[in-house]
């Protein structure tokens, strides 16, 4: 399922014209060598262009479309009019085996360029006869090239007037047609298309996953006995029958996703995401309910038109569109398929929307508005760490990305995350208390206590942990106003009323006399009455409170610091209004 929606990716871009054709790639080039009419060499040149690399600019390889290049696992084997000094050239002063890569490549141009008949095909193939394997000076290659050079960067020819012999038409129909020749390749019906092709032994490499070997990594590997099956030993590939087209045309579109706009990262998950026909603007409007910020307008727009049913004038035809996101995690020289959902566009903006619904939660104009996934699992991570995204749970990321897309429930190892990470700074971010809500509306079987589960304060609930959160911040509060604008009661204390508060409320209670003594807060005085008076009936203070229960209590503690807060502001702008 995952390489066929590729190869439906690939063809629809395709004939877009936005990737090249089967045999061609796009190859980081560093210099170019550029030979007269007679093959003889007249210079090299950089074709690097300038870079802003963090805050440096850099010299950089350019990107070009050329034959594509074949994955060298071992042994020798040259690709077309571009490849390695060692190969082009026969030189290297690090390789030993430089002149049979030489050989190995003059064999492949001959073969491909055997009945020049135009112009730029003729200089090739002088070249190949009449160039002699040496060290740099003979070919005119300027010293400050040199390590470049050794450390096996890209060449390519150009003609005297400085235009990619790779780029005429005859050179290209040459490539073009040794491509196509399977000559000894191992035919078999392709389990992709279904169709007779060469089965591809070797895949090519996937660019752009973090954490995997910077010059790719594949998808499809067989490489020990134990991977493999059904007869097919020592053949690799062969044990699963992926033809060259279809493995050719998937790793074309997972490289073009992997450069694109359409992926992010979530741990060490790598997402991509597409539409088998190349939607670009259903692909765009994924990105920003997925992965937009929320500084500016884009998601907040997105998500009062899902809410009201228009989700951007999307028809009903492409609502109902197929869609595709696939998770990569890198594992050594090879990719594992962490999670792959296909479903409608629109199923996916809905399961999206709601997710967004049950984390609103009343906060400072100030907090970041809506939390991407990114953003929630940082409220996992220790504040202090150097590197927070390094941080992340592998697992937990993957597991709340798939609850989200396909309207799961939270894992529970987010949940017990944030109560781990509220107990160990005694902090309750936005953040936290927008995921206990998240969790305690989905996972839970919430009739009982529903009501608290909302977006700000619940005055009239008489949820006891949620009463006894509240109850808190209104200590808290008392203290704060007795002391001159400071409490240290959340510091000390949090933790331990939120799960026994039958040990610290009596005391806390007494204490909070004197604080409204000394204040002359009335209304301290009052709302901690009212608190009060909501937990008769019963235990007041339990000995313990479960997770859930918990969970209850800082949402009663968070709503009730959140109207704190907003009567403040509410006071302030009165206040300025009447001056």
């Amino acid at each position: 399922m995952i390489l066929t929606s590729l190869v439906s990716y690939y063809e629809a871009l395709l004939e877009k014209g936005e990737l090249s054709r089967p045999g061609w790639d796009r190859v980081s080039v560093g210099y170019g060598v550029l030979l007269r009419p007679d093959g003889s060499i007249r210079s090299v040149v950089s074709l690097k262009k300038e870079e802003m690399r963090g805050k440096k600019s850099v010299l950089v390889p350019i990107g070009l479309r050329a034959p594509k290049q074949f994955v060298r696992a071992s042994g020798i084997r040259a690709n077309f009019l571009c490849d390695t000094p060692a190969y082009l050239l026969g030189y290297s002063e690090k390789d030993p085996k430089a002149s049979q890569k030489f050989e190995a490549s003059k064999e492949l141009h001959l073969r491909d360029l055997a009945n020049p008949d135009t112009p730029p095909p003729r200089t090739l193939k002088n070249y190949i006869l009449s160039h002699q394997p040496g060290r740099p000076p003979a070919h005119g290659i300027p010293q400050e090239y040199a390590e470049d050079f050794s450390n096996g960067v890209q060449l390519t020819f150009l003609d005297e007037d400085g235009r990619y012999l790779m780029g005429d038409a005859a050179v290209a129909a040459a490539w073009d047609s040794d491509f196509a020749d399977d000559g000894d390749t191992v035919k078999g019906r392709c389990i992709v298309t279904g169709r007779e092709d060469g089965i591809a032994v070797l895949h090519s490499k996937i660019k752009g996953v973090p954490g995997a070997q910077s010059s790719g990594a594949a998808l499809v590997s067989f490489n020990a006995p134990a991977f493999e099956s059904y007869g097919n030993d020592g053949g690799q590939g062969l044990n699963a029958k992926v033809g060259k087209y279809a493995m050719n045309a998937y790793s074309a579109a997972l490289n073009h996703l992997l450069a694109g706009n359409n992926r992010t990262q979530i741990g060490d998950t790598t997402i991509v995401w597409w539409t088998p026909d190349a939607d670009k603007e259903c692909e765009d409007f994924f990105a920003k309910c997925l992965s937009g910020e929320d500084e500016g307008t884009a998601l907040g727009s997105i998500m009062r038109r899902i809410s009201h049913g228009d989700a951007m004038d999307f028809s009903a035809a492409r609502l109902e569109k197929p869609f595709c996101i696939l998770g990569l995690s890198p594992n050594a020289a090879r990719l594992s398929a962490r999670f792959f959902y296909r479903d409608t566009f629109g199923t996916f903006l809905e399961h999206i929307a709601a997710h967004y619904e049950r984390l609103n939660i009343e906060k400072s104009e100030k907090a970041r508005k809506y939390l991407t996934p990114r953003y929630l699992l940082l409220e996992t991570v220790p504040p202090d760490v150097k590197n927070p995204d390094n941080a992340i749970s592998p697992l937990l990321g993957g597991a709340l990305l798939s609850a989200i897309l396909n309207d799961w429930r939270y894992p529970e190892s987010l949940y017990d995350s944030v109560l781990c990470r509220i107990r160990a700074k005694n902090e309750l971010s936005p953040g936290k208390a927008a995921i206990i809500k998240a969790y305690l509306l989905k996972n839970t079987d919430n009739k009982s206590y529903k009501e608290v589960l909302t977006m700000s304060l619940n005055e009239e609930s008489t949820n006891r942990a949620y009463v006894l959160g509240r109850l808190f911040a209104a200590l808290e509060n008392a203290q704060y106003n007795a002391n001159n604008k400071s409490s240290n009661l959340k510091e000390r204390y949090l933790t331990s009323a939120c799960a026994t508060p039958g040990k610290v409320f009596p005391a806390m209670i007494q204490i909070s006399v004197n604080h409204t003594e000394k204040s002359g807060s009335v209304q301290d005085a009052k709302l901690i009455a009212e608190l009060m008076d909501k937990l008769e009936g019963g235990v007041p203070f339990p000995a313990r409170l479960d997770n859930t229960e918990q969970g209850l209590f800082l949402e009663g503690y968070y709503h009730q610091t959140q109207k704190k807060f907003r009567d403040i502001a509410e006071a302030k702008k009165n206040k300025e209004a009447e001056s």
